[in-house]
C-alpha cells in the first residue's frame, strides 16, 4: 500500500503524470507493433517495427505525425542509397564508406529534421547485412518502419494524447502576478511609504522578462499539443491559448516600457544630478497612473477576471495618464532636474499602456 501511495503522490504532479503516461504508451505501441509485425504480417526483421513505434511517442500528436513522415522519408532514402551502393560497388568495405558519407550528406536536408541521421544508418545496415542488392529485403525495411510509425502515431493520438494546459496556465498567471506586483510597488515608493526595495527593481524586472519567455514557450506548447488532438479538451485548450497568448504577447511588447518606468521611478526616489525629486503633485499623479497600469496587468491575466473588469481598468489608466500629463504640463514650480525626472517617468507611460490595452482580444478571461 505504501508503494501505491508513493506512486499516486509522484504522479499527482502534471508533468510527472505526463511522463508516466507517455512511457506506458511507448510500451503499448512497441508491443502492438511487434504483434502486428510477427503475427499478422510475418515480416522478416520485425524488431524494426517496435523500434519505430517507440520513436513516434512524441510530446504532441502533431509532432508524432511530423516525426513519422521524417522517419519514413529518411529510411526510404537510406534504402534507395543502399540499393545504389549495392548495384555500383562490389566491395562491402568500400560500400560502407560510401553509404555513410553520402548518407550523412543527404541527412543534412532540413526537411528530414532530427531523423536525417537515419539515412546513413539505414544504408549502413543494409550494406553490412549484404541485403543491398535484394529488392525484397529493402522493401521489407520500409514496410517495417512504416508499420511501426503508423502504430506509434495511432497510439499517441488515440490513447490520452498529451495536452499541455496546466503548464501554460501556471506560467501565464505567474508572470502576470509577478509583473503586476512589481509595478504596484512603485506608487508606495513614490509616496514615501514603500519598503525601500527600489534598488532591486532592475533585477526583478529582468526576472519578469525571463518569465515572459517561459510563458510564451508554454503557450506555444499548448497550441502545438491541441493540433490534431482528439481529446474533447483540445478545442477549449486552443481557445485558452488564444487568450493567454494574446495577454503574454501584449505584456512582452509592453515590458521594455514598463522596465523604463521602473528605472525612471527609481531615479526620482533616489535622485542624483542632474535629476531632482518630483514635486508632490507630480509624484502623486505618477503614482496613481502606475497603480492603474498594474491593475490593467492584473485584470488581463487574472483567471477569474472578466473582460469588463479589464476594460474598466484600461479606462481608469487612460484617465490617470491624462491627469499625469496635465499635472506635468501645468506645474510651474519645477526645477530643471525635476522636469527631467518627470519627463523620463512620463515618456514610457503611454506606449506601455497602449501595448497592454491592445484590442478586445488581448485579455485573459
Amino acid at each position: 500500500m505504501r508503494v501505491f501511495r508513493r506512486l499516486r503522490t509522484w504522479t499527482s504532479d502534471a508533468d510527472r503524470g505526463t511522463v508516466l503516461i507517455q512511457a506506458v504508451k511507448a510500451a503499448t505501441a512497441a508491443v502492438l507493433a511487434w504483434v502486428l509485425a510477427t503475427m499478422v504480417f510475418a515480416l522478416p526483421q520485425p524488431f524494426l517495427a517496435p523500434y519505430a513505434a517507440v520513436f513516434m511517442i512524441e510530446a504532441t500528436v502533431s509532432r508524432s505525425l511530423r516525426v513519422a513522415a521524417e522517419q519514413l522519408a529518411a529510411v526510404s532514402l537510406g534504402v534507395v542509397l543502399a540499393a545504389a551502393v549495392g548495384a555500383l560497388v562490389d566491395s562491402i568495405t568500400v560500400g560502407v564508406g560510401i553509404a555513410v558519407l553520402v548518407g550523412l550528406l543527404l541527412g543534412r536536408w532540413r526537411r528530414l529534421g532530427s531523423s536525417g541521421i537515419w539515412v546513413a544508418v539505414t544504408a549502413l545496415l543494409m550494406v553490412t547485412y549484404g541485403a543491398a542488392e535484394d529488392p525484397d529485403v529493402l522493401g521489407f525495411r520500409i514496410v517495417e518502419i512504416a508499420l511501426g510509425a503508423a502504430t506509434g502515431v495511432a497510439v499517441n493520438a488515440l490513447f490520452l494524447p498529451p495536452l499541455y494546459v496546466k503548464r501554460s496556465q501556471r506560467a501565464v498567471t505567474g508572470v502576470g502576478v509577478t509583473a503586476a506586483n512589481l509595478l504596484a510597488e512603485v506608487p508606495e515608493e513614490l509616496k514615501g511609504g514603500g519598503s525601500g526595495r527600489a534598488a532591486e527593481w532592475n533585477e526583478r524586472s529582468a526576472q519578469v522578462r525571463s518569465q515572459l519567455d517561459e510563458a510564451l514557450e508554454a503557450v506555444a506548447w499548448t497550441e502545438e499539443s491541441a493540433r490534431g488532438n482528439l481529446r474533447s479538451a483540445a478545442s477549449p485548450a486552443l481557445a485558452a491559448k488564444e487568450r493567454w497568448g494574446s495577454a503574454v504577447v501584449a505584456l512582452s511588447e509592453a515590458w521594455p516600457q514598463c522596465a523604463e518606468i521602473l528605472r525612471a521611478a527609481e531615479l526620482t526616489i533616489d535622485p542624483h544630478p542632474p535629476f531632482d525629486p518630483l514635486p508632490p503633485p507630480i509624484g502623486t499623479a505618477a503614482a496613481e497612473f502606475v497603480q492603474a497600469l498594474a491593475e490593467v496587468i492584473r485584470t488581463s491575466f487574472g483567471v477569474d477576471a472578466e473582460h469588463r473588469d479589464r476594460a474598466a481598468a484600461v479606462r481608469t489608466a487612460r484617465q490617470r495618464l491624462r491627469r499625469f500629463e496635465e499635472v506635468v504640463a501645468r506645474h510651474d514650480s519645477q526645477t530643471t532636474g525635476s522636469s527631467m525626472s518627470a519627463g523620463s517617468l512620463l515618456r514610457p507611460c503611454g506606449p506601455a499602456l497602449n501595448s497592454l490595452a491592445g484590442g478586445d482580444d488581448q485579455r485573459v478571461r
